[in-house]
Parts: C-alpha cells; sequence; structure tokens
C-alpha cells in the first residue's frame, strides 16, 4: 500500500473521525458490530475446543450475550470466556495488518462477509439485533471486496482500525462494572461460585481480586497485539526484488542478436548465462583480423 508516514496519516485521521463522531449513530452501528465480533470470537473459542454453541445475542446497549455450551475440560471455559476480549483485539490487528500491506485484501473481505453472514443464520435469531447486524455488516463487506482491491484494502484498514480502538475503549468496562464482564465471570467461576451468586449486592473479595487480575491479563495483551501489529503495519515496506543478472537473461524473451552479444562480450559478460567473467578472461572484440 501507501509508504509509512501516508499509512500513517490514514490511521491517524480515521482515529481523529472514529472519535469525533463516538456518540454519532452511525458510529452506534459500527459498535454494534464490534460487539457482534467480539461475540463470534466467544462463539468461536467453544466451536474450536469441542463445545456447542446454542445462540449469540445483542442486547443494543453495547452489550452482547453467547450462549454456549464449553467442553468438558476444565481449560476450555477459561479459553472461551478469554476469547471476547482477546478475539476482537486478534481481529482488529489482522485486519489491519492485511489492509496496511494491502496482500489478499479482496479475498479477505469476501471471506469476512461470507463468514458473517453465516454465522448470524446459523446462531442468531431470524429478526434480531444480531441477525440484522451480522447480515447488514456481511453483505456490505462481501459488496465492498467485490468492488476492487483499493476499495478492499481501505475497507480492511477502517474495520481494522475501527475494530482495535473499540478494543482498546471496552476495557474500560473492567473499570466501571467488573463484576458484568467476561473477567468478572470467569472471576466468580475461578472462585468457586455459581451463576447464582452473580446477582448478590455484595461481591466477595476474592472475586475483586480475581477480576481485577484477570482484567490487567487481558488488557495488557489486548494493547500488546494492537500495539505489535501496528508498529509492523506502519513500518512494513514493499519489497522491490529486482533480479540478478543471470534471471534477467533467463526471463529474456527470444535469442540475442549478435549485435547484443557483441556488446555483453565487451564488457565481461557471458551471454549465454549472463555471468560477469573474471578480468583475465576478458578479450578483444571482435578479434583481430590477422590474415594479409
Amino acid at each position: 500500500m501507501a509508504e509509512k508516514p501516508v499509512k500513517f496519516v490514514i490511521f491517524l485521521s480515521l482515529i481523529l473521525s472514529l472519535v469525533a463522531f463516538w456518540d454519532h449513530q452511525f458510529t452506534s452501528y459500527l459498535k454494534e458490530f464490534v460487539v457482534l465480533i467480539h461475540e463470534i470470537c466467544h462463539a468461536t473459542a467453544a466451536l474450536f475446543s469441542g463445545g456447542v454453541v446454542k445462540g449469540i445475542a445483542l442486547h443494543g446497549n453495547e452489550g452482547g450475550e453467547t450462549i454456549a455450551v464449553p467442553a468438558s475440560f476444565r481449560g476450555s471455559f477459561i479459553l472461551v470466556v478469554s476469547a471476547g476480549y482477546i478475539g476482537s483485539s486478534l481481529v482488529g490487528a489482522f485486519l489491519l495488518r492485511l489492509g496496511f500491506q494491502g496482500r489478499h485484501a479482496r479475498q479477505t473481505m469476501i471471506l469476512l462477509g461470507l463468514f458473517l453472514i453465516s454465522v448470524s443464520v446459523l446462531y442468531s435469531k431470524l429478526g434480531e439485533l444480531a441477525y440484522l447486524t451480522g447480515i447488514f455488516w456481511g453483505v456490505g463487506i462481501l459488496v465492498a471486496g467485490m468492488l476492487g482491491e483499493t476499495i478492499s484494502i481501505l475497507s480492511l484498514v477502517f474495520l481494522g482500525t475501527s475494530i482495535s480502538l473499540y478494543s482498546l475503549y471496552d476495557l474500560s468496562d473492567f473499570a466501571e462494572r467488573l463484576t458484568e464482564t467476561d473477567a468478572g465471570i470467569l472471576a466468580f467461576w475461578m472462585a468457586g461460585l455459581g451463576p447464582e451468586d452473580l446477582q448478590n449486592e455484595e461481591v466477595p473479595t476474592v472475586v475483586v481480586v480475581l477480576g481485577y487480575m484477570i482484567a490487567t491479563l487481558w488488557s495488557l495483551l489486548s494493547v500488546g497485539i494492537i500495539f505489535m501489529s501496528l508498529r509492523s503495519s506502519l513500518s512494513h515496506e514493499e519489497s522491490h526484488d529486482f533480479p540478478s543478472a543471470e534471471e534477467s537473461f533467463e526471463r529474456f524473451p527470444g535469442d540475442l542478436s549478435p549485435e547484443a552479444k557483441l556488446w555483453l562480450e565487451k564488457r565481461g559478460v557471458d551471454p549465454e548465462s549472463g555471468i560477469v567473467l573474471p578480468p583475465n578472461l576478458f578479450q578483444d572484440f571482435p578479434p583481430k583480423d590477422n590474415s594479409p
């Protein structure tokens, strides 16, 4: 894509635009999309760990819910619950990196659009917010992927920036309502408490301590993932691989004319292989005519 300064300007412009219109109606649609990505990450982790996904729902207040039955092994619950924040950070970083590199942009957009549509049809109820959000964004992303490489690249950068920014903003929930977040749910589980304990007004101290430890770990991982991806994306330079002399000759169409061979020989280059000959093999061309 663009060189480093242009990449940084594009990224900074998107950040400032999103912040400036953070409370706009369009941005609310974008937030619901990112929340859907968060829930899909939960569902994907459940499926990959051998669990079952029963449904995905959005509540319209930047909140969502994934109803899943994790696999029987103990670590599967930790994996599924952790996948929301960490997974959305990975998705944002991945899309941002692909967009800045400009590689496989159209294919990525088309696959992402089809994936969102499929997940919405399979795991959300017809007509509900999660279904409408997934279909709307899935079709939009699919169409953008069909419009060409440039549109796809810009769309990937936009989506990657939006998901990454909201993923970092979403971490503020840990400070405001820890027990209602995934970190709080995992803390209750690790403390050996059940779902009914979530309704208690008084939160046990052990849950608060565990919750903040989990939240801190997830925050560090999320920030680290996005920072490393952004650093790599902004410093990525397109490689220009110039062929060697030997490769150039292999790619040269047709046979060299006698004049071209003579020109190369005078400069110490073997016209058959393209290899520069050592100085002691240089000769005077054309050969001298010593005939009387």
